[in-house]
């Protein structure tokens, strides 16, 4: 992460490696002349908080072949499966500990009734994104879904067009304990599960100033007051509710929320944050063919993500100068047009490659660097949409670039995170001056990344382990640098990277392994500094045994 003067100040001004740069201009020379192009100083002693495990969650929709052939095969499937749920799928979630997964919206929970997904006999209707859906997968095949992976669910309510009484019901159907004469926990019962479901977090709604309303904040602010008042307790379980919160740099939306919220502050503040890739409008640009300036545009505009999070946690600072509320960023990746959709069925499903691989390190690290304000994220989406890390197509599945950034990143679950200071050269957005940058719409823009750091990104330790995660955005310069561990010495030291020669590389399922992240020599000595060679267009983690 960039350089600063103290901690406070970096927690809360510094973006990207610019003022380090600025700062500490002198180090640079003095690195070059030791043949480093770059610097990286880890902190040990001055931890920036816990990076939730929840940072790595993921999000499921009934949006093109998302639910139905990518995760819901049904039990007869030829598919291999369990109960019904595609055992590719589940194996991908489990190699990669998925702590926590968001269903069923998105946009598609805003027109979704929780009931038409229970019993056996089921209404087929016409959901959000004009499609039909069978409700084969419903709140149960949800649960045991999550169960099969071992992750924590985390169900969307529709604000939009069910009434809070619903909301109330649903949360009653699935944590009312059994045997205490509760209607809706018999319900549940008959439908195959006697003990509840223990759903601790919660979404109020879904982008409300959008597909989930066209709300104003103020608006917003009454309806979550409405649907979380008064909601049932039960022992033993711990419940913290999302309130919907901006589109991705709409500052205003938060300045206006949490006045108005009165006191009643969630647990977590959903925050959404795209990336498309053309700079001429979003959700356009295609996933596999794009030029050099794009690729550069892409991940400048990746990093963004960064002064989203500073600037509306001091717009919310005002009305919660105690941070009660954290970021729950529950959509986020990639974005582009429909040039590499699997079938014409699948919307919105694209190919991942080793560009949309970056971009998740670097949102990542900025999740770790920000580990005292993120509480939880949920990459969108996790299979056949968007930036997924598994495509799945009747008995073929792969996975994707993406997926080993996750699998890379794994160290980092549950750690410290640690200030982390890298110099480094930064290098042009040459298509920064053709647009602003915008969330899911065009509200709440915001001029682009004029550049972006050559080398970025976080450390974390947990016990005598640091790592240390850096992803090198030049697109065709390894970068050397001195990693220098401040504090403690290193023993030994592994590294995993993930670098091939063409950034637009990606699997297919006649080519799963075109992207594999390898293991790779360290040479650390038994010093606290070390120097290592990041390939170009690259994301490395590094495993550091501390002395």
């Amino acid at each position: 992460m960039s350089s600063s003067l103290n901690r406070r100040t970096f927690l809360s001004a510094v973006t990207l490696t610019a003022v380090a740069t600025a700062m500490r201009g002198s180090q640079l020379v003095s690195q070059a002349t030791r043949g480093a192009d770059a610097s990286i100083d880890v902190l040990a002693q001055e931890p920036i908080g816990t990076i939730a495990p929840e940072v790595y969650g993921h999000f499921i929709e009934q949006l093109g072949g998302v639910i139905y052939d990518g995760v819901w095969v049904g039990e007869r499937s030829k598919v291999p499966n369990e109960r019904g749920v595609r055992k590719a799928f589940l194996d991908m979630m489990r190699s990669i500990k998925a702590p926590v997964l968001r269903w069923p919206g998105g946009c598609f929970a805003d027109s979704y009734d929780w009931r038409d997904g229970l019993g056996p006999r089921r209404p087929q209707r016409t959901a959000f994104w004009s499609q039909e859906d069978s409700n084969q997968y419903g709140t149960h095949e949800f649960m045991a879904t999550c169960k099969a992976i071992g992750c924590e669910p985390y169900l969307a309510a529709n604000v939009r067009s069910l009434p809070a009484k619903d909301f109330y019901q649903w949360f009653e159907y699935c944590n009312a304990p059994a045997g205490i004469g509760n209607d809706l926990a018999s319900q549940r019962e008959k439908n195959g599960s006697r003990a509840p479901f223990h759903v601790k977090f919660w979404g109020v709604g879904n982008e409300s100033w959008g597909c989930g309303g066209d709300m104003t904040p103020e608006e917003y602010a009454h309806a979550y007051r409405q649907y979380s008042a008064w909601l049932p307790r039960y022992e033993g379980q711990n419940v913290h509710l999302v309130g919907v919160g901006p589109n991705g740099y709409d500052l205003d939306w938060t300045r206006r929320l949490f006045p108005a919220l009165n006191g009643h502050l969630p647990w977590g503040l959903s925050t959404h944050y795209y990336v498309s890739g053309d700079a001429k409008q979003f959700a356009a640009g295609d996933a596999v063919n794009f030029t050099n300036d794009e690729y550069y545009d892409l991940l400048a505009r990746a990093t963004t993500m960064e002064r989203i999070l500073r600037d509306h946690w001091l717009q919310m600072q005002a009305s919660d100068p105690a941070h009660k509320t954290r970021f729950v960023v529950d959509e986020w990746g990639s974005w582009f047009g429909p040039s590499t959709r699997l079938s014409p069925k699948y919307n919105l499903s694209q190919m991942p490659t080793m560009r949309d691989a970056l971009l998740s390190g670097l949102t990542l690290d900025i999740f770790h660097r920000h580990a005292d304000k993120v509480a939880m994220a949920c990459v969108a989406q996790t299979v056949n949409c968007l930036h997924s890390l598994l495509l799945a197509s009747e008995d073929k599945a792969v996975t994707t670039p993406v997926y080993e950034v996750f699998k890379m990143y794994m160290q980092h679950m549950g750690g410290q995170s640690l200030r982390t200071e890298f110099v480094s050269t930064m290098l042009t957005n040459p298509l920064a001056q053709l647009t602003p940058v915008g969330g899911a719409s065009a509200t709440g823009t915001i001029p682009p990344e004029t550049r972006v750091s050559a080398l970025s990104g976080s450390a974390s330790r947990s016990g005598n382990r640091i790592t240390l995660s850096v992803v090198n955005t030049h697109i065709s310069a390894p970068q050397t640098a001195e990693v220098r561990l401040r504090g403690v010495g290193v023993s030994s030291a592994e590294a995993t990277v993930l670098h091939v020669d063409d950034v637009h590389a990606h699997n297919t399922f006649d080519q799963p392994n075109a992207v594999r992240a390898q293991a790779t020599q360290v040479k650390a000595g038994n010093g606290g500094s070390f120097m290592h060679t990041f390939p170009p267009a690259s994301v490395t983690v590094l495993s550091l045994t501390v002395a």
